[in-house]
This record gives structure tokens, sequence and C-alpha cells, in this order.
């Protein structure tokens, strides 16, 4: 079979996009931007460039089949319940932690994968698992944290985000490959953007001259979050699979670690960078061993192909 590395590299780079949300997060609340004007800005303001893409992306089919509705569907109320979550969550609890609960999806889509095939990981698997949990814990400073001083909801809500994170990059390993990526991207962020309306109205919208840069920190956020990662995960996911997804996007970490750092100045010891070596270790062991058993699907093979053991 063909090897075609572009792929992996492409989930890293939709990883690599969602790690820099942290920081702009905080910048958008500098600037008096509220959980719900953050999330309603990040989705309508992504979804409208998506669906003005469509008509002049030529690659792929612009119909989408009759199967594939449900999981667009499931993907777009999954990515929703995503930014709900953690939204609500970063506001209660230190930024450190929220990040290692989201982070728990690094397991949950194995446990996942592994509940709808009924096939364990391979030792490669476990052993990039393994030092993506333990670099997690390091990056993060979670030893220092007690989770019985912050209430049980947010720590609810912070895994919360980390399973319906896991659920929509499993999700997408079930993509049709030959519907075009933009126009599958453009129903999931139109799905999610109805269903972020429902506990964030969009009351924003009568406000917007009251927050300070609410149209450029709004597309920021939104290039970086609902237009750039879906289509790359549209292309990459179906090809490489949830599982591998799970463990190449990780690297969302160590990005918003390194993005903290240059962007806000925030200092981190030496088991940060520790914890960031071990997480870009992990996902090099789990990368490599799965290139050199099975390689990754030219276009147009079957998606179903690519589940590794």
């Amino acid at each position: 079979m063909q090897r075609v590395p572009w792929y992996p590299i492409m989930v890293l780079v939709a990883g690599s996009c969602f790690g820099l949300i942290s920081p702009l997060l905080k910048i958008a609340y500098a600037h008096g931007f509220s959980a719900a004007e953050a999330t309603d800005a990040q989705y309508v303001l992504g979804v409208i460039p998506l669906w003005l893409i469509v008509p002049f992306w030529r690659q792929g089919k612009r119909r989408i089949a009759r199967g594939q509705w449900p999981i667009l569907v499931l993907s777009g109320l999954a990515g929703a319940g995503t930014s709900y979550t953690y939204y609500s969550a970063i506001l209660f609890l230190p930024a450190s932690l929220a990040i290692v609960l989201l982070f728990q999806f690094t397991w949950m889509v194995m446990v996942i994968d592994i509940v709808v095939t009924r096939r364990l990981p391979s030792r490669a698997k476990w052993v990039g698992g393994g030092l993506i949990v333990i670099g997690t814990i390091l990056a993060v400073g979670i030893i220092g944290h007690k989770l019985s001083h912050f209430p049980v909801w947010t720590v609810g809500f912070g895994l919360l985000s980390g399973l319906c994170y896991a659920i929509s990059l499993y999700l997408y390993s079930y993509l049709d490959i030959e519907t075009s990526p933009v126009l599958q991207s453009a129903v999931i962020v139109t799905v999610a953007t109805l269903a972020a309306f429902i506990p964030f109205p969009p009351t924003f919208i009568g406000q917007i001259h009251e927050v300070h840069g609410f149209w450029l920190w709004g597309f920021i956020m939104a290039f970086f979050s609902q237009i750039a990662p879906p289509i790359l995960m549209m292309v990459a996911v179906p090809r490489v699979g949830g599982r591998m997804a799970g463990v190449l996007g990780s690297i969302e970490l160590p990005v918003a670690v390194v993005s903290a750092r240059l962007i806000l100045g925030e200092q981190e010891d030496m088991l940060g960078w520790i914890g960031v070596l071990l997480i870009v270790t992990g996902i090099i062991v789990s990368e490599w061993r799965t290139r050199q058993e099975s390689g990754f699907l030219p276009p147009g093979e079957i998606p179903g192909e690519i589940k590794e053991a």
C-alpha cells in the first residue's frame, strides 16, 4: 500500500491550531469577551466563511450521502459540547487543570475504539499512550492541584469536554473521503453553531460595539478552531483512523504550553518541559510504529481499511 505521510501531518497541524485557542481565549477575555460571546463569535465567524468557500472548492463530491448525515450531525453536536463544557469549566478552574481534564480525550478515544472494533491497541500504542498521559500530568502541573478545592460540576464539565472531543475525533474517521471536506466542515460547524445557541443565545449581535476587537479576535479564534482544523480533519482522520487521530491530536498541549510562553509570557518549570518532551515522544512512538506496520490510505481507498490494530 502506498504511504501518504501528509495525512498525519494534517492532523498534527489541526491539533496545533487547537493548541493556540487557550492563549487566544485568554486574550479575548481580556478584551471584554464573555464565555458566551467567545463561543458564539467563533462559530458565527467560522461558519460564514466555510459556506462562502464551498462553491469554489473543486475537490470531492458536492452531495452528501444519506448515511453520512447522522455522522455529520453527531460530530457537530460533539463539537458544540466540547466548546460549551470547556469554556464553562475554564472560567472556574485553573487553565492548567482545565486543559488536563480536556486532555483525557487521548485515552478516551482509545477506549471508544476498543469498544467499537473489539480490538486491543498494539504495544506501541500502549507505550505511546502511557508517555502522553504522564507527559500531560507533568506539563500542566496537575500534581499540585486538589480537585476537592473546586466545584464538582466544573471538574465534571472538564472531563465531559474531553469525552465530547474524543467522540468528535472518532466520528471523523467514518466520514466519506470522496465528499468535499469543506462541505462536510460547513455542515458540522452549522450544526455546532445552532447547538451552541441553546446555552449561549446570540445576544452578542446587539452588543458587538461594546466588545473591543470583536471582529478581529472573533475571526482569529474562528480560523484556528472552526475553519482550518475541521477541513484538515475531514481530509486526514478518515485515512489515519480515529485512534491514531487521538494520539496525533495530543500535540495540542505542547503547542498550548509553548504559545502561552510566547504569547502570554507564562513561565513553565522544568517538569513542564519534560512533560512536553514526553508527549512528543509518545506521538513519535505511536506514529512511527503505525507507519512501519500499515502506512496510510492514498486517496480513494476505503476508510474501514485503516483501522490499526
